[in-house]
């Protein structure tokens, strides 16, 4: 069961980030707040920058330096099919969690 839950909240951190991608590049330190602030938990460097080089390397997501105050950070941006999969992934957890809500609100009647 506990396998089940953390592959569950994994799929959340990926769908996050993918989605926080979606919006406009950023670094991972960004990112890191970002989800902080959206979650209320911490999603630690040893998650994210594996994370963002798994995206990279699969073809999702690049990279390139920016020089922001003095201090070059790697901003990833979604590619067309980090976009794609972002989308399909916000669609399948769309119809899921309104299928696993009412199955929820059904039943919890009797």
């Amino acid at each position: 069961m506990v396998e089940v839950v953390r592959s569950f909240f994994n799929s959340l951190n990926l769908l996050i980030v993918l989605w926080l991608l979606s919006a406009k590049p950023r670094h991972g330190y960004e990112i890191m707040k970002e989800f902080k602030r959206l979650t209320g938990t911490s999603l630690n460097p040893g998650v994210i920058y594996p994370l963002l080089h798994y995206l990279e390397r699969e073809g999702l997501a690049i990279s390139k330096w920016v020089k922001e105050k003095n201090k070059a950070r790697r901003h990833y941006r979604l590619t067309a099919k980090g976009k794609n999969l972002f989308y399909r992934l916000r669609r399948l957890f769309r119809e899921q969690l309104r299928v696993f809500t009412e199955f929820l609100i059904v039943n919890s009647e009797h």
